[in-house]
């Protein structure tokens, strides 16, 4: 057991030069996929992800800030859950343990743009306004 919590130490920093190597290919390869998609201004696509990554950080601090407040995470729960225990019912209950003789009837109307709204105000990060705002806004 020790020899093996020894190994995967000194494995780590093999591990880190493999997962920063990955994420360099993976930024590099997204940011050929931008400027193609773009027309070829790598400075525009450079800064477009460049966005991307920002917003995102936004939004993960943001996450961290509901995850530390206990009010807010319980609003954001009690808005949650009655979609969540909604889904469930569909997937598990009438596809998976009734092999789909079953359906639940539909969300619609206003519950449904409301269903909408919270969860892409809790899940949807605003990375295509941002690259949109790096394309408008490049030199």
């Amino acid at each position: 057991m020790i020899t093996a919590f020894l190994a995967f130490f000194q494995a780590l920093p093999a591990l880190m030069n493999g997962f920063t190597a990955f994420t360099s290919k993976y930024f590099d390869v997204k940011l050929k996929m931008y400027t193609a998609r773009i027309g070829g201004d790598v400075t525009a696509a450079k800064a477009m992800l460049l966005a991307e990554v920002q917003n995102n950080q936004t939004k993960v601090g943001w996450l961290q800030a509901i995850a530390s407040n206990p009010v807010l995470l319980f609003i954001v729960l009690g808005f949650a859950m009655p979609y969540i225990i909604f889904e469930w019912k569909c997937i598990v209950y009438d596809i998976v343990w009734m092999h789909g003789t079953t359906s639940t009837d539909p969300i619609k109307g206003q519950l449904a743009d409301w269903a909408n709204i919270i969860l892409s105000g809790i899940f949807v990060t605003s990375a295509g306004i941002g690259a949109v705002h790096a394309w408008i806004n490049r030199k």
